[in-house]
């Protein structure tokens, strides 16, 4: 069996955070308010930086704008999404780490909504995927979440779920993150190496000794 390597998405593998590109999207197409989208976006950012999100309420907003939609409809914006701002989502070592472990199992674990990872694992050919589960009802999105979201001691707890279902040992696998909020997992990976990390947990990796990748 191939050696597994996780992929954080959000300023990992990608140079940028999908889902406010993502939203800024839904802002030019005339479906959430711009005003609301700059005053709530600035509000979450700093939640996030400070350690203080409320995950739940973050989602919410996100997925808002897409009430009612379909799947189709709501898949067919992310490919729209991803092809037309291709510039901004992708560097030279979104495609560097990609190479790297081609001839490795790879899964992308995100917290991000599941439609957005699921689009960028189908650009980059990746198979596996976990991200966070947005709830549909009758085909269409209700706005809300389901199970447990994939962030922080969440994300550990699916993707430990999810080794087990294909048979892969966790403590034996590489993980590549920029963000603290994944440090269960950091520590349950055998060979976590850190993606411009943020400033706590460049502080880990510095006293933990653990290799740091600056874009």
């Amino acid at each position: 069996m191939n050696d597994l390597v996780i992929f954080d998405l959000d300023d990992t593998l990608l140079p940028v955070d999908s889902e406010f590109h993502f939203t800024k999207f839904i802002v030019s197409k005339g479906m959430l308010d711009k005003d609301l989208y700059l005053k709530k976006i600035k509000a979450f950012d700093r939640d996030y930086r400070s350690g203080n999100l409320n995950f739940n309420e973050y989602m919410k907003f996100l997925l808002f704008p897409l009430i009612g939609k379909d799947k189709k409809t709501v898949d067919d914006l992310v490919i729209n999404f991803i092809e037309n701002k291709k510039e901004i989502l992708f560097d030279e070592l979104s495609y560097d780490l990609l190479n790297k472990h081609k001839n490795e199992k790879l899964l992308i674990a995100s917290g991000a909504l599941d439609f957005i990872v699921k689009g960028f694992a189908n650009f980059f050919g990746v198979k596996d995927f976990l991200g966070t589960k947005a709830e549909f009802i009758d085909n269409l999105v209700s706005g809300e979440t389901e199970e447990e979201p994939n962030f922080d001691k969440g994300k550990l707890k699916n993707v430990k779920k999810w080794c087990n279902e294909k048979g892969f040992i966790l403590e034996e696998s590489t993980f590549y993150t920029d963000s603290v909020h994944d440090l269960p997992l950091v520590e349950k990976c055998k060979n976590s190496i850190l993606v411009s990390p943020d400033d706590s947990l460049r502080e880990y990796a510095i006293k933990n000794n653990l290799k740091i990748i600056d874009r």
